[in-house]
């Protein structure tokens, strides 16, 4: 029985690739973040506009569409989201 994919550490080459679009890009990780950092301060007005018009409703009106006062610094962390959502769904 013979392979038809051969494993060189943890690069893998199907026969007939090239081996050099197989090699890992130097630099790819950190362009990466560069990215995401570009686009963290490029989504930070909009943030800020977020934040302040939440902080200028009553509480009631927080309550209204589920939130609390105490949640607001947690509005945009994803796994805050993420349960915010199950809950959600739970409850229809």
């Amino acid at each position: 029985m013979t392979a038809h994919v051969a494993n060189d550490g943890m690069t893998f080459v199907l026969p007939g690739a090239s081996r050099a679009n197989t090699a890992p890009r130097r630099g790819a990780g950190l362009a990466r973040r560069l990215g995401a950092a570009v686009a963290w301060l490029a989504g930070l007005p909009r943030r800020q506009a977020v934040m302040e018009e939440l902080g200028r409703m009553s509480d009631h009106e927080l309550a209204d569409i589920g939130l609390a006062r105490a949640d607001l610094p947690r509005v945009f962390d994803p796994a805050f989201v993420a349960s915010r959502m199950l809950a959600r769904k739970a409850g229809c």
